[in-house]
């Protein structure tokens, strides 16, 4: 529905949140950025757990910090952010399987509904409608994924 958050967190808005912490000096209470960036508890604790799941932040307590790597991604420019994610990225066990899954196909693409199909399989605690959009757009972000509509297919983007 128009106006409803995403399940996900898109990589636009860990930047942003990345940005924001360095301008704050690379630490916040997680309370007050929450209260800064006018967000309401589940979005924030959403984007932070994402930025977390990517090594980027540490949340100790209730506080949040900058790691050296989510200083790193600040630094760099658009490709070297892409390039930073991507390798994060496979440090997913879920992006890690898709991956292997695809190269492991005539093609290197599946089609929505088998990949679905083997994410319920492989993570039956993932909710697989998220984890497959998730994986369509921060593997589209990374330039890991590419995703055919007319087809319903997610291939191995190998920038050819």
């Amino acid at each position: 529905m128009e106006g409803e958050p995403e399940p996900y967190t898109g990589i636009s808005r860990i930047i942003g949140l990345l940005k924001v912490l360095k301008e704050k000096g690379g630490a916040s209470d997680l309370y007050q950025l929450g209260v800064d960036l006018h967000l309401e508890l589940g979005e924030e604790l959403q984007i932070v757990k994402a930025a977390e799941s990517l090594g980027f932040v540490i949340t100790p307590e209730s506080d949040i910090a900058l790691t050296p790597l989510g200083e790193e991604i600040l630094e760099k420019d658009i490709n070297g952010r892409k390039t930073l994610i991507r390798e994060r990225l496979l440090t997913l066990p879920l992006f890690a399987r898709v991956l292997a899954w695809l190269e492991g196909e005539e093609g290197e693409s599946l089609s929505m509904e088998t990949l679905k199909s083997r994410i319920g399989e492989a993570f039956p605690n993932e909710d697989v409608d998220t984890a497959f959009s998730m994986l369509v757009n921060w593997g589209r972000y990374a330039e890991l994924f590419g995703y055919n509509a007319a087809r319903e297919e997610l291939y191995v983007d190998r920038g050819v």
